[in-house]
Formats: structure tokens, C-alpha cells, sequence
């Protein structure tokens, strides 16, 4: 497995992670519709944009032979997992103090070999480098898997709350201290 900056050319690879894990992590939690509006095509303009900005990183964890991430019509997508890493963009924190993981996903089979808390490893570890002290992140209030795998990390709830971007489905934000 390594772990990598993604480019530009590893938007659809992204997005086919993302929607792949949205479409288990979130069913039965977010609307079906809102589900079936997150498709790929979506997903990869989205990612396209985000990482032609160069602003912040998106680490890739990418599986170098292609054996463990056989996609469904006979696909092979070597990039199983990935996280993304900004400044906080919450009016009320500070962003330049408190990073955020706004995205952090890994198909769905792969869970629990430990490639999320690598790949989160590394997004703290970039924020560490560029002096910030704190990291907060959403998660969806009834995600409890999720919520789990960052309580047994040491993340915990700071008594931020929100509806997912239009929806009447609750978010709870998740913070932990990360200085030296």
C-alpha cells in the first residue's frame, strides 16, 4: 500500500471511492435521493475542481497491483482510500489554528485494516507541519460506525451540530488536539 498526493488525473478514481462509500456508509441514514444525486460523473467534476485548486492536499492510499480493489464490470481502481485535509472552514473556529477533514473514505470491503487511520494519520500529521493545533471534522449523528472509529482515535464530540447541506439529517462535529 502506499500513500500518496493525489493529481488531477485521480479525480474519477476519488470520486468512484467517495460515491462507492457514500452509497454504504450513508443508506438508510442520508434520503435516497440525495444518495442517487451523488453519482460519479458528479463526484468527478466536483473532485476535478478541488484538485485543479492545489489549495489544500488530498492524500490517496493506493494499492500498487490492483488485487484488493476489483470494482464491479471487471474494473481495476488501485486508489482504495482517501482523505482530504483544509483549514477549518467553520465561522466559528479559528482557520488558522483548527484544520479540517472534510472527506475521509475507504471502500467499503476494506474497512477495518487499518487504512483510514493511516490515511488520517497523514492529513494530521500536514496539519501538525503547517502549525495547527487542532482538528475538527463532521460526521453524520447516526453514521455510529464512523463516530466510533474516531472516539477509539481520541476524537471527540465539541458540541457542534448542523443539518447535512439541505437536508434535515443532523452532523456532529468532532474535534481532537493535534500540536506537539
Amino acid at each position: 500500500m502506499s500513500l500518496r498526493l493525489a493529481t488531477l488525473r485521480d479525480a474519477p478514481a476519488v470520486a468512484r471511492v467517495h460515491v462507492t462509500s457514500w452509497d454504504v456508509a450513508y443508506r438508510g441514514i442520508m434520503p435516497d435521493d440525495v444518495i442517487a444525486r451523488t453519482t460519479a460523473a458528479w463526484r468527478t467534476g466536483w473532485w476535478s475542481a478541488e484538485l485543479a485548486r492545489h489549495e489544500w492536499p488530498v492524500f490517496v492510499l493506493e494499492e500498487p497491483d490492483g488485487r484488493i480493489a476489483v470494482w464491479p464490470y471487471g474494473r481495476r481502481n488501485q486508489i482504495v482510500g482517501f482523505c482530504h485535509v483544509t483549514a477549518s472552514r467553520d465561522l466559528d473556529t479559528n482557520p488558522r489554528s483548527v484544520g479540517e477533514i472534510p472527506s475521509l473514505h475507504v471502500l467499503p470491503h476494506l474497512r477495518g485494516q487499518g487504512l483510514g487511520r493511516m490515511l488520517l494519520d497523514r492529513a494530521l500529521a500536514e496539519l501538525r507541519h503547517r502549525g495547527y493545533a487542532e482538528c475538527s471534522l463532521w460526521v453524520l449523528a447516526e453514521n455510529r460506525l464512523a463516530r466510533g472509529f474516531y472516539e477509539k482515535l481520541g476524537w471527540r464530540p465539541d458540541g457542534g451540530r448542523m443539518l447535512y447541506g439541505g437536508t434535515d439529517v443532523p452532523e456532529v462535529r468532532y474535534r481532537i488536539a493535534i500540536s506537539h
